[in-house]
C-alpha cells in the first residue's frame, strides 16, 4: 500500500508539474504575442515615416528639376507672337491653372499666333491644365527638354488631352503630358495672374508648387521651388 500510494503522489507531482509548465507556456505565449505586436506596430510607424521622407524628397528633386528647365527656357527666349495679350513680353512658359480645353486653345493661338486646336479627353480636368501646358513649353525648348527628362518617370502621365497647331508645313499633334508629385496632385504653376496676364505683373520667376502629402494646396505641408 505504501508503495501504491508513492506512486500515486508521484503522478499528482507530475500532473501538477505539467500543469505548471502548461501556464507558463501560455504566458510565455501571450508575452511574445504583446512583444511582436509593438515591434510590428514601431515598424509599420517607421516604415510610413521613411516613405514619406523618400517621397518629400522626390517632391523637391523634380521641383528642382523643373526649376532648372524654367531658367534654361529663360535663357532660350521662346518667343511669343505680340498678340492681344503680348505675351511676347513674357520670359517663361504661360500659366493656365484651372483652363478648359477650349481655353487652351484660344490661348495658344494668340500666344503662338498658330491655328490652335483643342482635341478634349473625356476625362480631362482643369485642374491639370497648368502643368500640362507648363510640361508643354519646357519640352518645346531643346535645352530644357533634356532637364525635364530626368523626372522620375512615374510623375509624368496623360490624360488623353491633346493639341493640334497647323503651321505653314503642315498639322502637328502634341500629347499633353502633366508633371504629378509622388501623392497622385498635379503640381501647381504660378507665373501670373491668369485674368489679367500683363508682363509687368508677372513674376520675376514662376513658383511651383505640389500640395504635399495631404494633397490639399494652401496647407502647411505644401512644398514649393521659393
Amino acid at each position: 500500500m505504501y508503495i501504491a500510494e508513492t506512486e500515486r503522489n508521484e503522478q499528482a507531482c507530475t500532473m501538477n508539474k505539467r500543469q505548471y509548465k502548461t501556464g507558463v507556456t501560455l504566458i510565455e505565449m501571450l508575452i511574445v504575442i504583446a512583444v511582436l505586436a509593438v515591434l510590428m506596430t514601431m515598424v509599420v510607424t517607421v516604415t510610413r515615416h521613411v516613405s514619406s521622407r523618400s517621397e518629400i524628397e522626390l517632391t523637391k528633386g523634380t521641383l528642382s528639376i523643373v526649376t532648372a528647365a524654367l531658367g534654361e527656357f529663360a535663357d532660350y527666349g521662346y518667343h511669343y507672337t505680340d498678340g492681344a495679350e503680348d505675351y511676347s513680353q513674357f520670359k517663361f512658359p504661360l500659366d493656365c491653372n484651372d483652363f478648359s480645353a477650349g481655353d487652351i486653345g484660344l490661348t495658344l493661338k494668340d500666344a503662338l499666333s498658330d491655328n490652335v486646336v483643342t482635341i478634349d479627353g473625356a476625362d480631362h480636368s482643369p485642374e491639370y491644365s497648368g502643368s500640362e501646358i507648363l510640361y508643354f513649353f519646357l519640352n518645346s525648348v531643346p535645352a530644357s527638354r533634356k532637364t525635364l527628362s530626368k523626372i522620375d518617370s512615374s510623375l509624368i502621365s496623360s490624360g488623353g488631352l491633346e493639341i493640334t497647331i497647323t503651321r505653314g508645313s503642315g498639322d502637328r499633334t502634341y500629347p499633353l503630358y502633366r508633371i504629378m508629385d509622388p501623392w497622385g496632385k498635379a503640381l501647381h504653376y504660378d507665373y501670373y495672374d491668369e485674368d489679367d496676364p500683363k508682363p509687368d505683373e508677372a513674376r520675376t520667376f514662376p513658383v511651383v508648387t505640389s500640395a504635399g502629402p495631404d494633397g490639399k494646396f494652401g496647407t502647411r505641408d505644401d512644398i514649393s521651388n521659393r
